[in-house]
């Protein structure tokens, strides 16, 4: 795999309205058929400070990377997203984002 794009920061704005801010990675494999995008730093708190599905805010930032950068550097690649997050405990975890959160990409949920 090779590093097309690392820590790319960008807007989206969520299911609320609210606009959010992440980083983003993007991982190649060489034959250009498959890629991971990886998701960092997305804003897991409401408004009122309740705590936001961290799956629905990735699904959002994923639809807008998928309309914005990600067509111009994998434009025919299956796409698998993970999401890194600090868990319960404070200890870094990674989720994948459900095929019935995205197009085209790998089913499962891991933690």
């Amino acid at each position: 795999m090779r590093l097309l794009r690392e820590a790319h920061e960008f807007e989206y704005r969520d299911a609320a309205g609210i606009d959010r801010s992440g980083q983003a990675d993007i991982w190649e494999v060489s034959s250009g058929e498959r890629a991971v995008l990886v998701l960092r730093g997305l804003d897991g708190r409401g408004a009122g400070g309740e705590r936001l599905n961290l799956l629905e805010q990735a699904g959002q930032a994923r639809s807008y990377l998928s309309h914005s950068w990600l067509p111009f550097l994998v434009p025919h690649a299956q796409l698998d997203v993970l999401i890194l997050h600090a868990g319960l405990n404070g200890k870094p975890r990674a989720l994948s984002l459900p095929s019935d959160a995205q197009e085209g990409t790998a089913p499962g949920l891991t933690d």
